[in-house]
């Protein structure tokens, strides 16, 4: 075979290798006007065509990559590289798949008057970076939040440790002083100072008594190991026993407690024990914010669940002081553990858990609890629970699979 043969073999070949290359080639002159492009180049630049014509490349590319042709002209004559891997968008995708289509451009100036491009379609992998990136931006992000929940709640048990020392070494403080003082003057104070040692002592015992026991009912909750006995109850009693409770604290100090009732059973579904650990609570801090001479309101009223279609009806009971009332921006903050009002906090004798464990008993309930200031001054409590229809209940008849243990979440 002579070598022109040999040649010519060669160019065919070639010829062959570019028109069935997986990307697309295409010579075109100065102009753009195309000499040779092979059907994968046709394809993929089908979508800016004119009328499935494809004669001038760099007319064809300039509606979506016209800074090609100043590629072109700022590289000058010289043969060599232009630009590699230049990342095209296309405005509609020719992809059976649907997704949007991204070209990658490079350009080679062949000689003088010639030059070359290869085109191929990497959509794909611009998904994929796509979905990489905001995989990293979810993750990055997910990290964070991690890192300040983590921060947070280190931050919390930080000053649940520092309040609760706190709280305890109050009344502890108070019982070793007035312990050592009445061991110190027990030969000649008179029998009035030791009842006043004696009675501290037993005040601050109290108060350290009723912070164990909230710490204990407030760890039980937060583990879900406090259970309730639920049974059918009148609140109207259970209102009745509590309010009973704190009239001889009232009366000394002038302050009336006045009972609204609507007539009729108030029938919930609820562990009568720890409903009145709840409605004590808010007596105890009304009656204690309340100034001599005032009133504390309990209301008690059937009311319909406006956000229930099936038209639930709730039992509400409003605990109202006329005391120095709650900061707006502190009505939630109250629920919060060992959170007291701003107004309320200095002298006031709360551990500030109260509210949070009423909270969780009523949430256990089906309930709710929210807090609000009167238009008149001072504050008022909300509980609303949901509403049982009225049954005749023979205590003597209720066994225990009638009642039903109930675990707090």
């Amino acid at each position: 075979m002579s070598t022109d043969d040999d040649i010519a073999a060669e160019y065919e070949a070639l010829l062959q290798f570019v028109y069935l290359a997986p990307v697309g080639v295409v010579q075109f002159g100065n102009g753009g006007d195309i000499d040779m492009a092979n059907p994968m180049c046709a394809q993929l630049l089908m979508p800016v065509s004119r009328d499935g014509m494809l004669t001038n490349l760099l007319d064809a590319m300039d509606v979506v990559a016209p800074e090609l042709r100043t590629m072109i002209d700022s590289a000058g004559d010289a043969s060599g590289a232009i630009c590699r891997d230049h990342r095209v968008p296309l405005p509609r995708s020719g992809r059976p798949d649907g997704i949007p289509q991204v070209l990658a451009v490079s350009l080679i100036r062949l000689d003088a008057d010639r030059l070359m491009g290869i085109v191929s379609d990497v959509s794909e992998a611009v998904r994929q970076e796509t979905l990489y990136r905001e995989n990293q931006a979810w993750l990055n992000e997910s990290l964070r939040l991690a890192k300040e929940a983590a921060e947070a709640a280190n931050e919390a048990k930080t000053e649940f440790l520092s309040n609760i020392s706190h709280e305890l070494r109050t009344p502890m403080h108070a019982i070793s002083s007035f312990a050592k003082l009445g061991l110190g003057r027990i030969s000649d104070a008179s029998r009035d100072k030791l009842q006043r040692y004696f009675e501290n002592i037993n005040g601050s015992a109290s108060r350290l008594n009723h912070l164990l026991n909230d710490l204990l009912d407030l760890a039980k909750i937060e583990a879900g190991q406090l259970t309730y006995q639920m049974n059918a109850l009148d609140l109207h009693p259970l209102i009745v026993t509590c309010v009973a409770e704190f009239e001889a604290m009232a009366r000394d100090r002038g302050i009336a407690i006045d009972l609204q009732a609507g007539t009729g059973p108030a029938m919930v579904s609820a562990d009568a024990i720890r409903l009145q650990q709840v409605f004590v609570n808010l007596l105890s801090n009304a009656v204690r914010y309340s100034p001599d001479g005032g009133v504390v309101t309990v209301g008690i009223h059937r009311e319909r669940d406006a956000e229930d279609a099936g038209g639930t009806d709730r039992i509400v009971v409003c605990v109202a002081d006329r005391g120095p009332g709650i900061p707006p921006d502190e009505l939630e903050l109250v629920f919060d553990k060992f959170v007291q009002s701003s107004r309320t906090k200095t002298g006031s004798g709360g551990t500030g858990l109260g509210l949070p464990i009423a909270r969780k008993i009523l949430t256990a309930h089906g309930g709710t609890v929210s807090a609000s200031n009167r238009p008149d001054g001072g504050a008022e409590f909300r509980v609303a629970l949901p509403a049982v229809v009225e049954t005749a209940i023979d205590d003597s008849a209720a066994t225990a699979t009638e009642r039903q243990a109930v675990s707090a979440d």
